[in-house]
C-alpha cells in the first residue's frame, strides 16, 4: 500500500537516521531523497547527524561502519555527489552543450569570435567547470595576452559565505608566485553582474586527470619528476600559509610541451566546503584523494596535502587509486582504516626507493608522513637523479623552478681557474636565489663542497638548462627577490630603489649593499596590496611614496618610518598610474576607466580631468609643476596647464594640447629635466620626442620590436632610455636619436628609470629581475661630455 506524503512536510524526528540506515519504506525513502535536494532545513538536520562536527565528512565517517543497502536513498544521494565531483576538471574541453549555454552575466561582444565581455576582458570560449564556477579562455587587450578567467557560479553569488571565501582565498592564492603554481594575476568583481572572478595564467596542455584517462598510467621517471615539481609548488604555498586541501589529478595541470606541473585551485576547496548543504544539493570534497583526518572531519594542516599528493602519485604509477571502492562510504572507511597494496606488488618494475617515498606520503598519522613538502621535493629529486644516473651535483631535468634558469656544477670548472670563475658562479647563484628558493641553499652548499674538496672526478654527463640569452653589457647589480613580474620601480634615494611586483608587494632595496654582494633587501612593505603594482612614485623630498594597484586605490607610504601612512586615494576602477608634482603640492592618479584625478595634498580633495577614452597608463609633471601630461590606451597624450595655482578649481581643467601621432595605446610619458621636451612610447614600438610648449613632434624612433613600455630621461636630459616587450633596454642620445646603449634579454622589460644622478639605470620586467647599470661605463660609445659620476 502506498503511503500518502503530505505536501510541504519535512522529515519527522528519527526519519533521517532510518533513511541513512535504509529502514524507510521504498516510497517514503524515494520521497525523502527528493525532498533532501530541495529542503535546506532537512539538509542542515542531516548534517547535524555528525554529532556537531563542522564537516560532512565526519558524518560519513560514522556512517562508513554501517552496511548501507545500495537502494538506500542516502547511498543514491552520495553516489550522485561523487558522480558530480568526478565531472569537475580544471581545464576540460568545452562540450557542445556548454558552448551553447547562455552566459547572461557576460556583456555583448563588440567583436566577432568572442562569447562576450567581462570587464575589459574578451571571452573566447568555455574551458571547463568546477565546484565553484566556470573557467573561460579570454583575451586581455591591455597586456595583449591570453588568460584564463574563473567566475564564481552565479548560483552561489547570493551566498555571502561562498562569496567572501572565494574572494579572500583567491587573493591569498594570488600572493603565491611559483613556477609550479598557476599564477593568479588579478582578483576583481564585475561591475555589470556583481560576480567576483579570478584572472589566471592560461596553461596550454592537459590535466593529469585527462592524461591518465588517455594513457592509463605513467612510468617511474615521469612520476618522480611530477612529484618533485608538485611538492615544490606545495612548499611555496605552505610557506605562505596556504593549504590546498583538494590535491587531485584534475587540479594538477601538465603544461606543454615538457609536462611542467602547474597546481591550480589553491584555497578554493575551503570555499566549496563552506557551502556544504545548499538548495542545489550536497557539496563535498573529493573522497578518493582525502586524507584520513579530512575523512574524520578533524582539523587539517599542510600534511593533508602530502597525503593527497601520495594518493595521486600512487594512481599515476599503478593506474588505480589506492583506496578505490564501490561506494563513497567504503572509500572513506578504507582511507581511515586500511593500508594500500604495496606499489611493488602492483608494479614490479617500480623502484623500491620511489615506492617508499609514496607510501610514506600515505601514512595514516600526519606525524608519520614527511614533515614538509620541501622534504618531499628533495627526496623526489634524489630519486630522479638516481634513476637518470646523474652525479650528486647535477640537477635532474625539471628541478629548476624556472626553465629559463641555468645551473651547472662548479666541478666542471678548471681547478686552476677556480678563483676566476668562483666570483661569476657565486653571483649567478645569487641571481638564481629568487628562482630556486628551496634549492638555493643546497646548491650553494654543494658548490662550496666541490671547491673545498679539490679537483672532482669528471661525471658522465651534465644537465644544463640555458639561461635567457642576453646581449649587451651585463648589469652591475641584479636584484632577484621579487615575486613575479615587475611593472614599476622608483628611486627613493640615489642608493635606494623601491620595486613593485604583480603579487601586490613593494620592496625597498639598498643598492650599495647589493653591489657589495650583501643582502640588499631592506623592507617588504605591509600590508600587501591586492593585485599588480602598476606605478610607483616618490615625493620630491623623499619622505613619501605612492603605489597604484589593481585594487582601485593609490596608497601613501612613509619612507622614513617604512610604514603605511593610513591614507588612500581611491578610484572607482583599477588604479594604473600615479605621480607627485615636483613642488609637492599635487598628486595625479589615473585608472582603467579614463579618469585622471588631480589631488590637492593639503585637503586630499580631487578634481577629475576628463578627455581620455581608455586606461590612463602614465602621468608626468613638468619640472616646474605647471603642466601635467597623461598617456592613455586611446592613443593620445593630453597636456594640462596648472600654472602656479595654490588650489584646484572644483569643476576641473581643460587640456590645452593633444598629441595623437602614436598608432595604438601610449604606455609611457616623461618630461626632460628642463621641461622643454616630452618623450612618449607605446604599442606601435616607437619612442617619440615632442616640443612640450607647442606639441611639435621632434623625433620618432622605431625603438622596439613590439610594445615600447616606458621611457626615462638621464644625463640632464641628453639621454633617453626605453624598454619594451622585445626584452630590450636602450639608451638614445637626444635630440639626434643615436642609439648609444643596448641590452636585450629573452623576456619583456616593463619599466626603466634613471636614478637621481642621471647615470644609474634600472630596468625590470616579466622575469622579476631588476637589473642596474652605471652609465656611461658600459656604453659602447662613451660620450666624453658625460664622464662617470663620482
Amino acid at each position: 500500500m502506498n503511503e500518502v506524503i503530505p505536501a510541504g512536510e519535512c522529515l519527522a524526528e528519527g526519519e533521517l537516521e532510518r533513511l541513512v540506515r535504509g529502514r524507510l519504506s521504498a516510497s517514503r525513502a524515494a520521497w525523502a531523497a527528493d525532498h533532501l535536494t530541495q529542503c535546506r532545513h532537512c539538509q542542515q538536520r542531516l548534517e547535524a547527524l555528525s554529532a556537531g562536527s563542522e564537516s560532512l565528512t565526519a558524518a560519513l565517517r560514522e556512517l562508513a561502519h554501517w552496511d548501507l543497502p545500495r537502494d538506500s536513498a542516502y547511498y543514491r544521494a552520495l553516489a550522485a555527489v561523487e558522480q558530480e565531483l568526478r565531472r569537475t576538471a580544471a581545464f576540460a574541453s568545452p562540450s557542445q552543450e556548454a558552448a551553447a549555454e547562455d552566459f547572461r552575466f557576460l556583456l555583448p561582444s563588440e567583436e566577432p569570435g568572442f562569447l562576450g565581455r567581462l570587464g575589459s576582458f574578451r571571452i573566447r570560449r568555455l574551458l571547463g567547470r568546477g565546484g565553484m564556477g566556470v573557467v573561460f579562455q579570454a583575451y586581455d587587450p591591455d597586456l595583449d595576452r591570453e588568460v584564463a578567467i574563473k567566475v564564481i557560479d552565479p548560483r552561489l553569488v547570493g551566498n555571502e559565505v561562498a562569496r567572501q571565501r572565494f574572494c579572500r582565498e583567491a587573493r591569498a592564492a594570488a600572493a603565491v608566485t611559483h613556477d609550479h603554481i598557476v599564477a593568479v594575476h588579478q582578483v576583481a568583481e564585475d561591475e555589470h553582474s556583481g560576480l567576483p572572478y579570478l584572472v589566471m595564467q592560461l596553461v596550454q596542455g592537459e590535466s593529469l586527470e585527462q592524461r591518465l584517462r588517455r594513457v592509463g598510467k605513467l612510468d617511474g621517471v615521469a612520476v618522480a619528476r611530477m612529484g618533485m615539481q608538485a611538492a615544490a609548488g606545495l612548499a611555496a604555498a605552505h610557506a605562505a600559509g596556504l593549504v590546498h586541501r583538494d590535491v587531485k589529478p584534475a587540479n594538477i595541470l601538465l603544461e606543454a610541451p615538457h609536462d611542467r606541473v602547474k597546481l591550480t585551485d589553491f584555497g578554493l576547496a575551503r570555499a566549496v566546503e563552506d557551502v556544504r548543504l545548499t538548495g542545489t544539493g550536497i557539496v563535498a570534497g573529493s573522497p578518493l584523494y582525502m586524507s584520513p583526518e579530512q575523512a574524520r572531519g578533524e582539523a587539517v594542516d599542510h600534511r593533508t596535502d602530502l597525503f593527497s599528493l601520495g594518493t595521486v602519485l600512487y594512481e599515476a604509477l599503478s593506474g588505480q587509486a589506492p583506496f578505490a571502492a564501490s561506494s563513497p562510504l567504503t572509500v572513506l572507511r578504507r582511507i581511515t582504516d586500511e593500508e594500500p597494496l604495496p606499489l611493488t606488488q602492483l608494479e614490479p618494475a617500480v623502484s623500491r626507493e620511489l615506492a617508499q617515498i609514496i607510501h610514506k606520503l600515505l601514512a595514516k598519522r600526519p606525524e608519520d608522513r614527511y614533515p614538509t613538502a620541501l622534504a618531499v621535493a628533495e627526496d623526489f629529486a634524489r630519486e630522479l637523479a638516481r634513476q637518470q644516473q646523474l652525479s650528486p651535483l647535477e640537477l635532474p631535468a625539471g628541478v629548476c623552478v624556472d626553465s629559463q634558469c641555468f645551473v651547472t656544477s662548479p666541478s666542471r670548472l678548471p681547478w686552476a681557474n677556480w678563483k676566476k670563475h668562483w666570483g661569476h658562479w657565486s653571483s649567478r647563484l645569487r641571481s638564481l636565489r629568487g628562482l630556486l628558493p628551496w634549492l638555493g641553499g643546497m646548491l650553494l652548499g654543494a658548490a662550496l663542497m666541490a671547491l673545498l674538496q679539490g679537483p672532482p672526478v669528471p661525471s658522465e654527463r651534465i644537465v644544463e638548462v640555458p639561461l635567457p640569452r642576453t646581449s649587451g653589457p651585463p648589469p652591475q647589480i641584479v636584484l632577484d627577490g621579487q615575486a613575479g613580474s615587475v611593472w614599476s620601480l622608483a628611486f627613493a634615494a640615489p642608493d635606494r630603489l623601491v620595486v613593485g611586483a604583480e603579487d601586490g608587494s613593494l620592496r625597498l632595496w639598498d643598492l650599495r649593499r647589493a653591489a657589495d654582494g650583501a643582502e640588499g633587501l631592506l623592507k617588504t612593505f605591509e600590508p600587501r596590496q591586492n593585485g599588480n603594482i602598476w606605478s610607483i612614485d616618490v615625493s620630491p623630498k623623499g619622505k613619501y611614496m605612492v603605489s597604484a594597484c589593481d585594487d582601485s586605490a593609490v596608497v601613501l607610504w612613509n619612507l622614513q618610518t617604512l610604514r603605511f601612512e593610513g591614507l588612500k586615494f581611491p578610484h572607482p576602477h583599477s588604479a594604473r598610474s600615479a605621480a607627485f608634482s615636483p613642488n609637492g603640492r599635487f598628486l595625479a592618479t589615473g585608472d582603467r576607466n579614463s579618469t585622471v584625478r588631480l589631488w590637492d595634498l593639503d585637503t586630499q580633495v580631487p578634481v577629475e580631468l576628463l578627455g581620455h577614452r581608455g586606461t590612463i597608463h602614465a602621468l608626468a609633471f613638468s619640472p616646474d609643476s605647471r603642466r601635467l601630461a597623461s598617456a592613455a590606451s586611446d592613443g593620445t597624450v593630453l597636456l594640462w596647464s596648472l600654472d602656479d595655482q595654490q588650489w584646484l578649481p572644483r569643476e576641473g581643467l581643460e587640456h590645452d594640447l593633444r598629441l595623437a601621432e602614436h598608432r595604438g595605446p601610449v604606455y609611457g610619458v616623461t618630461f626632460c629635466p628642463q621641461g622643454e621636451h616630452l618623450a612618449t612610447c607605446g604599442w606601435d614600438g616607437t619612442v617619440r620626442l615632442w616640443d612640450a610648449t607647442n606639441g611639435t613632434q621632434l623625433l620618432s624612433l622605431k625603438a622596439h620590436d613590439g610594445d615600447a613600455w616606458a621611457v626615462s630621461f638621464g644625463a640632464q636630459g641628453q639621454w633617453l632610455a626605453s624598454c619594451g616587450s622585445d626584452g630590450a633596454v636602450k639608451v638614445w642620445k637626444v635630440p639626434e636619436g643615436r642609439e648609444i646603449f643596448a641590452w636585450r634579454g629573452e623576456r619583456g622589460i616593463h619599466t626603466v628609470r634613471f636614478g637621481p644622478d642621471g647615470h644609474t639605470l634600472a630596468a625590470a620586467g616579466r622575469d622579476g629581475l631588476v637589473r642596474l647599470w652605471r652609465l656611461p661605463l658600459s656604453l659602447p660609445h662613451n660620450d666624453p661630455s658625460h664622464p662617470p659620476p663620482p
